[in-house]
């Protein structure tokens, strides 16, 4: 009889083992040897308008608010401190209308349409606002990426163009008057020491670019360039420059660069910059929104001014 023989697998697993690892070893040096893919700066703009919050499924609809009656539109541009990158609300403000890829929803923050997982101004806005514009309810529209530049938001082939202009169409399709722009971006321009005529120009063609579109509200543009440690005067400057050109479209709004350092996270605002920079938006706001008069660049009539 012949004798069985046994086959050590302990000594075949090792050998398993140490094929396969000499097989991944060998499939990553291939793979390191292949050249990285050269990721551009369209890639990485892409990559954070991807990060912009749409309508949550739940949110409810905004027609039981409007009660009927005709609603204007605020639309906020701009990047993170005009999207949803501050600290929350100690004291949230109730949900606002909000609307998105053509779609009107209740929404507290953070607000479809920007950046961002945190706090953000426009429902303290919206509150003290009593939530009405020259006597008709106000519905926002917010288009706000961060760490966005001027070049970004006005270059013809930027994917963030492409994105604005297709919410924009979108706010046109409602048939709802836009009645005001609100402008909160600089600190990427300060960070990349934009000069003081290419950010004036292209603020000018960015506003030019939405009216092309049907969108011919006023502009109420903030100075809010603050992000240490890069100085923001050259953007301030180039505000300044188109606030004093006659008709330009073009209305001061807050200096928000005063909000002190003791109440922002970085570049972002704690709760209580929030709060401060809300109140200077109001301010700023409030006259027009009541109906007053002697605002220079801004119509009598809300609904008129915004086509």
């Amino acid at each position: 009889m012949t004798e069985e023989r046994k086959i050590p697998w302990g000594a075949v697993a090792i050998g398993a083992v140490a094929v396969l690892s000499c097989a991944g070893m060998l499939a990553a040096g291939v793979a390191m040897m292949r050249p990285a893919k050269n990721v551009t700066p369209e890639d990485k703009l892409a990559s954070r308008i991807q990060g912009i919050r749409g309508m949550p499924v739940t949110a409810p609809d905004c027609a039981p608010l409007l009660h009927g009656e005709q609603p204007v539109v605020v639309l906020v541009m701009g990047q993170s401190n005009a999207a949803n990158h501050a600290q929350p609300a100690r004291e949230p403000a109730p949900p606002m209308p909000v609307l998105h890829d053509g779609g009107c929803g209740l929404s507290s923050a953070p607000l479809p349409g920007g950046t961002g997982t945190g706090g953000s101004l426009w429902p303290s806005v919206n509150q003290a606002l009593n939530g009405r514009w020259q006597g008709h309810p106000i519905v926002w529209s917010v288009i706000a990426v961060d760490s966005s530049t001027i070049d970004e938001w006005a270059m013809p082939q930027s994917p963030l163009r492409q994105y604005w202009q297709m919410q924009v169409d979108r706010i046109k399709g409602t048939h709802w008057p836009v009645v005001a722009v609100l402008w909160q971006q600089g600190e990427a321009d300060a960070r990349d020491r934009t000069a003081m005529a290419d950010y004036r120009d292209g603020l000018a063609a960015l506003r030019a670019g939405v009216v092309a579109r049907g969108i011919d509200a006023p502009w109420w543009v903030a100075r809010s360039t603050h992000c240490p440690p890069h100085d923001g005067g050259q953007v301030r400057e180039a505000v300044r420059q188109l606030l004093v050109i006659p008709d330009s479209g073009f209305v001061e709004g807050p200096d928000t660069d005063q909000i002190p350092a003791a109440e922002r996270d970085g570049c972002h605002f704690t709760a209580q910059g929030v709060n401060d920079a809300a109140a200077l938006w109001v301010a700023r706001l409030k006259p027009v929104a009541s109906g007053a008069a002697g605002v220079p660049g801004v119509a009598a009539s809300g609904v008129a001014a915004g086509k």
